[in-house]
């Protein structure tokens, strides 16, 4: 799963510099008709599942936060 996670940030942060560098009617104008094809036709399904992850993360980080549950990020002190 954690190479799953590392090319979801690097989607995430590539996906946060192409909006970084074009605008939105940009990419409409500029992009040829094939990207703009199935970013149309993809975007929906990807948008979906991005925002029910975002939903579950919202709610999940609202509620008070639960004890460390870690136990090698134990503190356990004054051991030396």
């Amino acid at each position: 799963m954690d190479e799953v996670a590392d090319k979801f940030l690097d989607l995430i942060h590539e996906l946060e510099d192409v909006s970084r560098t074009v605008t939105a009617h940009q990419a409409l104008t500029d992009f040829d008709e094939t990207t703009l094809q199935i970013f149309w036709q993809k975007w929906p399904n990807v948008s979906a599942w991005a925002g029910s992850l975002w939903s579950m993360l919202c709610a999940e980080m609202s509620g008070p936060s639960g004890p460390q549950r870690d136990p090698d990020a134990a503190e356990t002190g004054g051991s030396g």
